[in-house]
């Protein structure tokens, strides 16, 4: 398998993300349905929850949307795309290529997707998805989890880019310093984002970096 990361000026939720800049999306679960409706389940973290919710009632690809609960500053959304939404929608295209999401989440920079694909042609079918249909993207990283092959800075780690920026800058801030040197709210000054936000993507690149490093293979976390 080939673990990918791209970065994709992506339709989808974009005009209810430039509304929110401080929002971060992260994806749980798409759904298509008999019927052709096309559903999406997401969890929303960061300050600006009342201009994102103000954004999905003008988002000319979403249709419907639905708040499910709240959890610890974080706000999880059913939503459903119209038909425009749906046609830009890359899900169909990583079921049809055998691609198995690990990691999706947007801001108001863009959508970055890390996927693990069962071979080259399949990236190669992914990345033309975007080209296609004139979208911005651009790989950011490529891994072969078989250890045959690969390539690009820090992929054995399997981080992203912000994660890798998180870790680092927590390091450099004294995050981690005995006693603590730099608040969680300063480390998301630093990163310009919010506190919940820094939070999260730290904790995820730690939890990716152990997985990935001294976590026993045949145990599963």
């Amino acid at each position: 398998m080939l673990l990918t990361t791209f970065w994709v000026d992506y339709p989808v939720l974009r005009e209810t993300l430039s509304h929110a800049p401080d929002i971060e999306i992260t994806w749980k679960r798409s759904d298509l349905t008999e019927d052709g409706d096309h559903r999406m389940l997401f969890w929303v973290n960061g300050d600006e929850i009342d201009a994102f919710d103000a954004g999905l009632e003008t988002d000319p690809t979403i249709t419907a949307s639905s708040r499910v609960t709240d959890v610890e500053g974080r706000r999880l959304y059913h939503v459903e795309l119209t038909p425009e939404g749906h046609q830009a929608s890359v899900y169909p295209n990583v079921i049809e290529e055998g691609g198995i999401p690990q990691e999706v989440t947007a801001t108001h920079e863009g959508w970055y997707f890390r996927i693990a694909f069962p071979s080259n042609e399949a990236v190669e079918r992914f990345h033309s998805f975007f080209v296609e249909n004139d979208l911005n993207v651009e790989l950011r990283r490529l891994y072969d989890k078989s250890g045959t092959g690969g390539s690009g800075s820090n992929t054995q780690y399997r981080v992203t880019d912000r994660q890798l920026e998180a870790l680092v800058t927590a390091v450099d801030a004294g995050y981690l310093d005995i006693p603590r040197a730099c608040s969680l709210a300063e480390l998301g000054e630093r990163l310009g984002i919010s506190q919940n936000a820094a939070s999260e993507r730290f904790r995820r690149g730690v939890r990716t970096l152990i997985e990935n490093t001294v976590y026993p293979d045949d145990r599963s976390l």
